[in-house]
């Protein structure tokens, strides 16, 4: 995310506007900008479903194996994709 800064004068007939009558008018002043959070960051979320629905199936016929079984394989899994 981008922020912003820029010094400027507060005044009557200027293009900011200000929520409140600040005592502020005719004053030199240090501005920052930071944009609010839009749609589009919340499009990045990753559900618990969204993780069941990617990934269910992929050890699917290994119940047979233990639970250290089961561990050495997504760690081996692991391993090789971030070598």
């Amino acid at each position: 995310m981008n922020a912003y800064k820029f010094n400027t004068r507060i005044s009557d007939s200027g293009t900011i506007v200000l929520p409140y009558e600040p005592h502020l008018y005719d004053m030199d002043v240090e501005v920052f900008i930071v944009p609010l959070s839009d749609k589009k960051n919340k499009q990045n979320v990753f559900s618990a479903n969204d993780f069941i629905n990617k990934w269910q199936g992929c050890i699917q016929g290994m119940s047979h194996l233990t639970d250290e079984e089961l561990d050495n394989i997504k760690y081996q899994y692991l391993k090789e994709k971030h070598s």
